[in-house]
């Protein structure tokens, strides 16, 4: 770090200079070319070959953010970021449909389970006393009769569907622009249901579908976009089989597995398809994040996100949420790559949902920005790092000396590009920590070193108003070598609740 401040020299740094120089109108039509050449995908986001859609046929999601960059990105500009997507509390009844991923964070609950193992490793459902609230609980391996039971394949698919399905539910959600759907969980015999956030999200009205095809209305008591997510509850009329979940640590690549859902909508719920562990510990990026995900071959289509990835025991181990597909490495052929998200990481947050209906102490700077390329950064003759386009003057970050305009180029004496490198950092921390970081505030030509405390990501949230700092227009960049094609990453991809 020492030797980069020791090094960079600004060019000049008076209020003439604080904005780059604009590209000439020559420059301006070369770097529309690729844009006006390559045809724009159906709302199809360019991001990294793992962040692959997989919604519902009959969902029709808005594009309307999605156009209007397109049209910015046609006309030489910088497209200004999308708003970020409104995160709900307990009492919000939201719904949608379609493939994401997961992530884990700390939670708590009442110490009271839908399943209790016995002395056979058989699990015992119970409903939660009144005023107790129930938690995800993690049976052990069953220990099983060896005459009947296959020791190296586990228990017979006729036997795993008998067991499972009842525990498997279709989640239909209403939203403005459309219907679609998904699956999930029965966690609880009083009609706690585990599923996606990407499921239920921005629905007006969610209805769960039992597998006798009975249809309930579904309360939303708290989702959590960041890990992929969500809890729901229903009233039922007698009580429900709840699944028994099995621990996904125990997995290994190879053994049997199977998934059960509602691939292509409700007319297929409670469909079985079967496979093997493909991997364990699968670090996929999607929405810009990384997650840490079971991979399976087992059938995974649109309309099983939410539902169960199951081990050979009959046991839920992870909830099904996304898959890669072809146009991932553009004509390609890609099966058999579906991801769920581990059980024993869902767990902590699911308890969460239920006891607080969101996820507290998750850490944020409290900011929104982008990643300056090196090409960019040598166009705007600044260093490298993380561009900080706004502020939410909730964090403490504002009142610490975090800038709008600021370039983050170092967290805790070491330098950074991107926010994976920050949340790394970040993310093993918790909300009132201390981060000490570096920016190069560009209004001033210098570096400056800030300690800022971490603020409670649910701070933070529209439900709690939304106020930020004065937005920064964000700076825009020359014509790229090559530009960028659907399977690159966007130069201008904005992340929001850092």
């Amino acid at each position: 770090m020492d030797d980069f401040r020791n090094n960079y020299t600004p060019a000049s740094h008076g209020d003439d200079d604080m904005q780059p120089q604009q590209p000439s109108a020559e420059q301006n039509a070369q770097s529309q070319q690729p844009a006006q050449e390559q045809a724009a995908p159906q709302y199809e986001e360019p991001r990294t070959p793992y962040q692959t859609p997989v919604q519902h046929p009959e969902y029709q999601p808005p594009q309307a953010a999605f156009d209007a960059a397109q049209q910015q990105d046609t006309a030489g500009g910088a497209p200004q970021p999308p708003k970020p997507k409104k995160r709900h509390g307990k009492a919000v009844v939201i719904g949608l449909c379609s493939v994401a991923a997961a992530c884990l964070l700390f939670a708590g609950g009442a110490v009271i389970g839908h399943l209790v193992s016995g002395d056979n490793g058989a699990a015992v459902s119970a409903s939660a006393a009144a005023g107790d609230t129930p938690t995800v609980q993690i049976s052990s391996t069953p220990e099983l009769d060896p005459d009947n039971y296959d020791v190296v394949n586990g228990l017979a698919g006729e036997e795993i569907y008998k067991k499972v399905s009842p525990s498997i539910v279709s989640v239909i959600s209403t939203t403005a622009s459309g219907m679609g759907s998904g699956s999930g969980v029965i966690m609880s015999t009083d009609g706690y249901i585990i599923t996606n956030q990407h499921v239920i999200a921005d629905a007006d009205q969610v209805t769960v579908q039992l597998s006798d095809g009975s249809q309930l209305q579904a309360e939303i008591v708290g989702q959590d976009e960041q890990s992929d997510l969500a809890v729901l509850k229903v009233e039922p009329e007698s009580e429900l089989t709840a699944a028994e979940f099995g621990d996904s640590d125990q997995l290994q690549p190879g053994e049997y597995a199977y998934a059960i859902g509602s691939p292509g909508g409700v007319q297929f719920a409670n469909t079985i398809t079967g496979g093997r562990i493909s991997a364990i510990n699968r670090d996929v990026t999607i929405n810009d994040r990384v997650m840490t995900l079971i991979q399976t071959d087992a059938s995974i289509n649109p309309g099983n996100s939410g539902g169960a990835l199951i081990n050979k025991y009959g046991q839920v181990v992870g909830i099904t949420s996304a898959k890669l597909s072809s146009s991932a490495f553009g004509e390609a052929s890609i099966e058999g790559m579906g991801f769920a998200i581990p059980i024993n990481t869902a767990k902590e947050i699911v308890d969460e949902l239920i006891a607080n209906g969101y996820v507290a102490g998750r850490p944020s700077l409290g900011i929104t920005g982008t990643n300056l390329s090196a090409q960019r950064a040598a166009y705007m003759n600044v260093p490298q790092g993380v561009y900080v386009y706004s502020v939410d003057e909730r964090a403490h970050a504002a009142s610490e000396g975090l800038l709008a305009g600021d370039i983050i180029t170092a967290v805790n004496g070491d330098e950074i590009t991107t926010m994976d490198e920050i949340n790394a950092v970040k993310e093993e921390m918790k909300a009132g920590d201390k981060l000490n970081i570096t920016v190069y505030r560009m209004s001033a030509g210098q570096f400056i070193d800030l300690t800022i405390t971490l603020t409670d990501a649910h701070d933070l949230s529209e439900d709690n108003g939304s106020t930020q700092q004065a937005e920064q227009q964000a700076p825009q960049e020359g014509q790229g070598e090559n530009g960028y094609s659907q399977y690159d990453q966007n130069p201008f991809s904005y992340f929001f609740g850092w």
